[in-house]
């Protein structure tokens, strides 16, 4: 196949003229459909003119949440605003890398969960039923939630749930700053996005133009 022949010219000349070492169990010589490059793969191609789709790896997904994990591990006993700024700063770096992709519907899933997981380490920290309440009325909760609620349960993974009731996602956002992820990651696609078709648009011109 001419794909195979294109590999082993590459890896030729790459070895023998620049005398570089070509790792070929990273290599593959295959259609674009599924294959991978610099952590995303190739789930569409482009129709003329247009821009195929892409997806983060699998791997580097759960790099990321297993990251996110180790972050807000609820037990770290750091301030909740180190937790926080960590995960900011994993977060931008990380859609900012794989902002081409089409992940809106990953993202959603993915800060429904890391806003749970803040939950839980709040309900860890603050410890105690009185400073729980205490803390959830600076928060501005009416006072009929905090009655409803029962707020001495030390399972913290079910209380993180019921504390979405509590502490609302605007919370978690402008008080804790938090960053709005999904938001941030719509603006950065739209950017890549244009600045990509702009440079397909010249390639296609000038070969067809």
């Amino acid at each position: 196949m001419s794909s195979y022949r294109v590999r082993d010219s590459a890896k030729s000349y790459l070895e023998r003229k620049l005398k570089l070492k070509v790792n070929m169990e990273k290599t593959e010589a295959r259609r674009a459909v599924g294959s991978t490059f610099l952590g995303f793969t190739f789930r569409t191609y482009g129709e003329r003119g247009k821009l195929g789709r892409t997806v983060p790896h699998e791997k580097k997904l759960k790099k990321l949440e297993d990251r996110i994990r180790l972050v807000t591990k609820r037990n770290r006993g750091v301030s909740i605003w180190t937790v926080i700024g960590e995960l900011n700063s994993i977060l931008r770096g990380w859609v900012g890398y794989f902002a081409r992709s089409a992940i809106k519907e990953y993202l959603k899933g993915l800060m429904e969960w890391i806003r749970r997981r803040i939950r839980q380490y709040l309900w860890k920290q603050w410890k105690s039923g009185n400073n729980r309440k205490h803390r959830i009325r600076q928060l501005g909760a009416e006072e009929w939630k905090l009655k409803k609620w029962t707020l001495a349960s030390r399972s913290y993974w079910k209380m993180a749930k019921s504390m979405n009731y509590l502490i609302s996602n605007e919370s978690l956002h402008e008080h804790y700053r938090l960053v709005d992820i999904l938001g941030y990651y719509k603006k950065l696609h739209t950017v890549r996005m244009e600045q990509d078709g702009i440079v397909l648009d010249f390639r296609y011109n000038s070969l067809f133009g």
